[in-house]
């Protein structure tokens, strides 16, 4: 029996949960992960962070990225998306700004909120688009323990 989710279920979970685990390597080949959150537009997934940070150096020097997003507590419930691919680095204004629009009502309700002016008042910030390569998904619900 299969526990992978189908496409429309991966497209569901990435929807319901807001943090993603993003790993880089450092040029000395050392993992480089943190938690993200994320936000999907035409189905594609966009984070924004400082560009001086070490996850854009290191996408800088090499652009391939993993990304785990996952929930559950036990194994009966636990389930997630691991994806690999690469990040790019996003040039487009108008579509930082509907980032920044989604990315206001996803994590904050609103761009008044104050948390989301402090964040967005951060100089040099970058957007990056995640370009899947391989996805792989898990579901222990579906998986029958009797």
């Amino acid at each position: 029996m299969s526990i992978s989710m189908s496409p429309q279920e991966i497209k569901v979970f990435l929807a319901e949960n807001k943090v993603c685990r993003m790993a880089t390597v450092d040029k000395n080949g050392m993992p480089h992960v943190i938690p993200m959150w994320y936000v999907i537009l035409d189905g594609d997934i966009y984070i924004e962070t400082t560009g001086t940070t070490k996850k854009v150096k290191n996408i800088k020097a090499n652009g391939k990225v993993s990304l785990v997003v996952d929930a559950g507590e036990f194994l009966y419930d636990y389930r997630g998306v691991m994806m690999q691919g690469r990040m790019e680095i996003v040039e487009d204004s108008a579509l930082f700004k509907r980032f920044r629009e989604a990315f206001a009502q996803r994590y904050f309700g609103s761009d008044e909120h104050p948390g989301y002016k402090v964040l967005t008042s951060i100089p040099n910030r970058v957007l990056l688009k995640f370009v899947p390569e391989k996805v792989v998904s898990w579901d222990y619900r579906k998986w029958k323990f009797e």
